[in-house]
């Protein structure tokens, strides 16, 4: 019986178009690290130091001001370097600390950035809105930026990935129908009920373990850059959004990440192949299961705007909780300042939908009745 499961993982991994989008994906992500890695700079104590060397001192720096941020650390480090600006190679120049405390608590943004007589403290309302968060005595400081760079570079890598698995995964029942290999697989009573469920679990073994080794091999690529300095500060220095249900500390945010992701995986997969059961044509399970992947980023960029004064508010936000269920958004809702109990909305959603796409896949191919 597990020779079924075999031929089928065998099948999966033969198509190259997975191995080439892998190593592609791979390659970006290295070499983008590297370039930002030869491009980082850090100016302390009036000297200015590029690439790992600048890396290292940043730590250093970032080290001496650990703790709970209150005010006091924040005078610490306007008094001993100032705000970070731009200068007239258009780089921004200061270092972790001041960089950061400019980017968060200052109107930075709302000036052109290239003079530091400009820039100011937030005052009143936008003091109190935007700046206070950071000192109210829950924030463990640290360096951050590494881990900062890599919040933007999951979702990249789990969308590639992603894409990559439905290339891979849409020709499981499909081409069993194009090749008619299908009406003799349900000619057996076997072929007709546990051979499904194996080709469905090497589906998920496959795109599981890919999934975890690509994990792994981003982490090791930012761990060997940054180290681990950092992963114990709070979640809010790299933008997660503080009232949301998300884990306080980097480390912890990551691990919750890396769960969202495996949860997407399955749900991506159970609909991928509830299409590919549906559909003759593997390309044709392709481009529908594509665009029902990209639908929900659709439908927050577009749709939210153009239709919600037609469907109305209630009926809006159930579309905006199904969307933010699916995959796409599935894997990056922390963004999104969700709720416990909206989150466990979502997942009930996000379960319901992959069973119901795992029993459509089964009782359609089970039930062909060929051409």
């Amino acid at each position: 019986m597990w020779n079924i499961w075999k031929e089928e993982v065998c099948k999966i991994l033969s198509r190259r178009l997975i191995w080439i989008g892998l190593f592609v994906l791979a390659a970006f992500l290295t070499l983008r690290l590297v370039t930002e890695q030869g491009h980082y700079s850090a100016s302390i104590d009036g000297n200015t130091y590029f690439g790992q060397e600048a890396l290292e001192k940043d730590k250093q720096l970032a080290a001496q001001y650990a703790g709970i941020l209150t005010e006091e650390t924040v005078r610490r480090i306007y008094e001993n370097f100032g705000f970070a600006y731009y200068n007239e190679q258009n780089i921004l120049t200061g270092n972790f600390c001041s960089r950061f405390i400019t980017e968060k608590m200052t109107d930075f943004n709302q000036t052109e950035g290239n003079d530091p007589d400009n820039i100011h403290f937030l005052e009143g309302d936008s003091w109190k809105q935007y700046t206070e968060p950071y000192l109210d005595g829950s924030v463990w400081f640290d360096y951050a930026y590494g881990w900062n760079d890599l919040k933007e570079m999951v979702p990249f890598m789990a969308a590639g990935l992603f894409v990559l698995f439905i290339i891979g995964l849409s020709p499981v029942f499909s081409e069993e129908y194009s090749c008619k290999t299908a009406d003799i697989l349900l000619t057996t009573s076997r072929g007709k009920k546990s051979c499904i469920f194996l080709k469905m679990l090497a589906a998920l073994s496959v795109t599981g373990v890919l999934y975890v080794l690509s994990a792994g091999y981003l982490w090791i690529l930012y761990l060997a850059t940054f180290g681990t300095q950092g992963l114990d500060a709070s979640s809010v220095l790299i933008g997660i959004p503080a009232g949301g249900f998300t884990p306080d500390s980097i480390g912890g945010f990551f691990i919750y990440a890396f769960v969202l992701g495996l949860a997407s995986l399955v749900l991506l997969c159970c609909m991928t192949l509830a299409v590919s059961a549906l559909n003759r044509n593997a390309f044709a399970a392709v481009i529908l299961s594509t665009v029902l992947f990209f639908a929900p980023f659709a439908w927050t960029r577009i749709g939210i705007a153009t239709l919600a004064p037609l469907l109305g508010l209630h009926l809006t936000k159930a579309v905006t909780y199904l969307a933010c269920s699916m995959p796409f958004l599935l894997s990056m809702q922390w963004g999104f300042a969700f709720t416990r109990s909206q989150e466990l909305i979502q997942f009930a959603i996000a379960l319901a939908a992959g069973c119901i796409c795992t029993g459509l896949a089964y009782y359609r191919f089970r039930n062909y009745q060929g051409l």
